[in-house]
């Protein structure tokens, strides 16, 4: 893009937009970030795992599906799944099944990169700003089943390339570093990241709209983009219901950050992009015996499930499930969440008090994140970071910024971009 425009539109006020608005005003952009909702990060980020982990960071895809499809884990589904036949979905399946098992080594080192750049940005940020925080040290990367464990050495290798500190644990030296894990869990392998963090995501999204404001960005909320439309000259315009904007917008650049809708919005643009919704659930439960509560988060590899200590609370997500979205939780999502954290930790919480709640998240089916340029080169999209992905969505938006301004990035794009999609 002409460094010579200097307005741009960010669609999307969660994590990657607030972070692609900020960074963008860094550099002496006009930014206005449009969300459809009424308030900062309610979407996708709310949904956010909080983990800030380089280490554990991987590429979301979702093998553990086809054991489901197959009849295992009936009762405990690695993936949910709505009742019925879905061609589209069994064939999108297949493609991200075809990515773990061709390309998840380069992938995942690629992601290990991105996070590792974006986990010192966040630290900077929250120095900078002094922001609070709930962040805490070290990750446990757990594997239940020697299938799953055997993707260890390829994990290690990547973390040894990016000099990501890390150390294979059995169950007994896991309790060394945390004494209330439960000897009772059956692992088949078990990782530890002592500098991968933790924390409150959503809390650092607001504050960092706090931050993108101070350098001029402006928030405009309960705004809903309906059609972008590239003009001549340069410019594109936008279609807009808001009851506080005019129905129609013009600007140098758009950044889609917006979830699902960005596939929408760039449809009748002939640039499709390859994305599913998936729904993501969460439990928030309050810590009972703090003597038996976790210091430091994990990862469960063989649900896509984390726990984060957040205080006086715990924070368990991640499981997904191809379901439409839904007030009511599956009663199956809230049975495995609390099922995986009482694996672990039986006696931290009162998980009969759990607070649930459910996320839409776009998923592409490498399950990386994609940012970048589209064909239509003042339109950028910022999308695909998933639950765990708090660390590449803060560094895929510096470099999305950088890209805006021209100007060479400190992470290698390769893997991340809308061309490398047909790759």
């Amino acid at each position: 893009m002409n460094n010579t425009h200097r307005q741009i539109a960010v669609i999307g006020g969660g994590l990657s937009g607030i972070c692609s608005a900020y960074f963008l005003a860094a550099k002496g952009y006009e930014v206005a970030v449009i969300e459809r909702r009424a308030h900062a990060a309610e979407e996708a980020t709310f949904g956010n795992s909080g983990l800030l982990a380089p280490g554990a960071a991987m590429p979301l895809t979702l093998p553990g599906a086809f054991a489901t499809f197959a009849g295992r884990f009936q009762e405990e589904p690695r993936v949910l799944l709505a009742s019925g036949a879905d061609f589209k979905r069994n064939r999108w399946m297949r493609q991200t099944r075809q990515a773990q098992q061709q390309r998840f080594a380069a992938n995942k080192l690629r992601l290990t990169r991105l996070s590792a750049y974006g986990q010192e940005l966040t630290r900077q940020l929250q120095e900078h700003y002094a922001m609070e925080h709930e962040n805490s040290s070290g990750v446990f990367h757990l594997f239940r089943t020697p299938l799953e464990a055997a993707r260890m050495a390829s994990l290690q290798e990547g973390a040894q390339q990016c000099e990501v500190k890390h150390k294979t644990l059995d169950t007994a030296e896991i309790r060394l570093l945390e004494p209330a894990f439960s000897s009772e869990a059956a692992l088949a392998g078990a990782l530890y990241y002592p500098d991968d963090i933790a924390g409150n995501c959503v809390l650092f999204a607001k504050q960092m709209r706090n931050a993108a404001q101070e350098l001029g960005v402006s928030f405009h909320f309960s705004s809903t983009v309906k059609s972008i439309q590239p003009e001549f000259g340069g410019r594109v315009a936008l279609e807009l219901e808001s009851p506080h904007l005019d129905s129609r917008l013009t600007t140098d650049g758009v950044v889609l950050a917006a979830g699902m809708q960005t596939a929408e919005l760039l449809r009748p643009l002939d640039t499709p992009l390859p994305m599913r919704a998936l729904q993501s659930y969460s439990a928030l439960v309050p810590v009972k015996n703090p003597d038996d509560a976790p210091n430091m988060a994990l990862f469960d590899d063989s649900y896509k499930v984390a726990m984060t200590r957040l205080g006086n609370r715990i924070r368990i997500t991640g499981l997904l499930g191809f379901m439409p979205p839904s007030q009511a939780i599956p009663p199956k999502a809230l049975r495995n969440l609390l099922k995986i954290a009482g694996d672990y930790y039986p006696n931290a919480a009162n998980y009969n008090q759990a607070h649930f709640w459910s996320s839409t998240i776009p998923i592409l089916p490498n399950g990386m994140p994609l940012f970048g340029p589209t064909r239509h080169g003042n339109v950028f999209v910022n999308v695909g970071h998933g639950v765990t992905g708090w660390a590449a969505a803060v560094g895929s938006a510096r470099v999305l910024a950088d890209m805006v301004a021209g100007e060479k990035s400190a992470v290698d794009t390769e893997g991340f971009l809308p061309q490398d999609l047909a790759a």
